[in-house]
């Protein structure tokens, strides 16, 4: 397996000090939270260079309450800034030569459509209405992306982050309607371990459409760390011959990570993450 970590989890800490962290445990890429602006392409290939680790994907940073973020907003001029903000980041990972940007259809944080009463028929037609819309949304994306080389990697969030796709049997019949060559399938082992009733099956289901995870243990912190059955996980990976990265996402505990993950009390699990959870993992594979 390659190694990489999700570098939103280490929010603004100096790009050098994650390389670095990064190259002394021995990883083999990061993936960058899409936020072209923050970047400077010259900066990020000398690092690359420098530590030896390759920008494995961007991670599209979806966000309710960031404007401009929501591809399945029944708002048109929002859906709109959505798709313009995505295809900055397939020119991001264009330019670092990263293969895959990851892609929520629905910005995390938004738990329901947009639907006028909480009736069910009403929920129900937002629902589909916002599915659709999505769909169409990414169907552009796909265009754009297929232009620069670029796959998309359309990741489930679990139900409480998110309503419109949350496991992997939304995911493939959205795929399936999307019906572009370049969209595959990314996963996520924390939102995996609450809405897949079979770990194990799901990514069997996913098949050779796995192009990209992340990875953390049950309980969102490093692999160990929690109850999550990685060496069924692995021999999954195994069994369909998986050959992309798994991408560590771990983060402190708390309910909000994005904050948790900035508090200087938890700095020291930077660290103590990134080494556990490589060891951990390359342990599991020692054993398979």
């Amino acid at each position: 397996m390659r190694y990489a970590i999700s570098n939103w989890i280490y929010g603004d800490e100096p790009l050098g000090d994650q390389f670095k962290r990064l190259a002394t445990f021995g990883y083999d890429g990061i993936e960058l939270v899409g936020e072209p602006g923050r970047y400077a392409q010259p900066e990020i290939k000398k690092l690359c260079g420098e530590f030896g680790i390759s920008v494995s994907s961007v991670l599209g940073w979806s966000i309710w309450g960031i404007p401009g973020r929501d591809g399945a907003s029944q708002d048109e001029v929002e859906r709109a800034k959505a798709l313009d903000y995505c295809q900055k980041c397939v020119d991001m990972a264009h330019d670092l030569e990263a293969p895959i940007l990851v892609v929520i259809p629905a910005p995390a944080g938004r738990t329901a459509p947009k639907a006028g009463s909480g009736f069910e028929e009403e929920w129900q037609r937002c629902y589909q209405l916002e599915w659709n819309l999505a769909v169409d949304s990414m169907q552009k994306l796909a265009r754009y992306a297929s232009g620069k080389g670029v796959t998309i990697g359309l990741e489930p969030i679990n139900r409480y982050e998110t309503f419109l796709v949350t496991n992997v049997d939304q995911a493939l019949r959205f795929i399936d309607e999307v019906d572009a060559g370049n969209v595959k399938l990314h996963l996520d082992a924390f939102h995996m371990n609450i809405d897949e009733a079979d770990i194990a099956g799901a990514v069997r289901q996913a098949g050779n459409l796995l192009v990209n995870m992340h990875i953390s243990d049950s309980n969102r912190e490093a692999p160990g760390r929690g109850h999550f059955d990685f060496e069924g996980l692995m021999k999954a990976l195994k069994e369909i011959s998986y050959l992309g990265y798994l991408t560590l996402e771990p983060v402190p505990p708390g309910s909000d990570p994005l904050l948790t993950t900035r508090m200087s009390k938890n700095f020291g699990l930077r660290d103590a993450y990134a080494k556990e959870g490589i060891e951990y993992l390359k342990k599991v594979e020692k054993r398979l």
